[in-house]
């Protein structure tokens, strides 16, 4: 029994180890998925601005 118990502590630390490892790799998803949109955000904008400059330069 003394060795099923450890068996069992064992395995309860892992998973406590492997639900925390899957916490932290879940945040960090947000953290690049949040960085990405503000990539995607000013690529955008740049992108405008550059039509905007080709155009104005275009009318002269």
């Amino acid at each position: 029994d003394s060795i099923s118990a450890a068996s069992t502590s064992d395995v309860q630390d892992r998973l406590s180890s492997l639900e925390l490892r899957v916490q932290q790799q879940e945040d960090e998803l947000t953290v690049m998925k949040a960085a990405l949109a503000d990539v995607l955000r000013r690529l955008a904008q740049s992108e405008d601005s550059a039509a905007a400059a080709k155009k104005q330069q275009s009318s002269k």
